[in-house]
């Protein structure tokens, strides 16, 4: 009986891992000269800081909920000369169910304060 008991906990949570959708994102800075932190995906902490030409190890976004396709924009704060500026692109990035999606942030990037 408690062997039957195992096996059926153990399907369970095969299949409730099953379940489970991935996606992987990167973001890659090549903004001139200016370092950015604090660089997110919506919610998702992408990376603490790139620095020109620098790319964020890849992030494995899991999806529990149903949330993919997900649609957010990348936030961070843009640092130069002692000085930063919180900023948010004005596009959305798409990221679905196995997508593997690498940003790259130009200098002809839209981004606005929303403050």
């Amino acid at each position: 009986m408690k062997t039957i008991k195992l096996i059926l906990i153990c399907c369970f949570g095969l299949i409730l891992q099953s379940c489970v959708e991935e996606a992987d994102i990167q973001i890659q800075n090549k903004i001139t000269a200016v370092k950015i932190v604090d660089v997110r995906y919506g919610d998702n902490y992408i990376a603490t800081e790139l620095l020109p030409g620098e790319t964020s190890e890849q992030l494995k976004i899991k999806d529990y909920d149903g949330e993919f396709p997900m649609r957010e924009k990348i936030s961070f704060k843009m640092t130069a000369n002692n000085k930063s500026i919180y900023l948010e692109t004005e596009q959305f990035y798409v990221l679905d169910d196995e997508d593997e999606l690498l940003i790259v942030l130009t200098d002809d990037t839209k981004v606005n304060n929303p403050n």
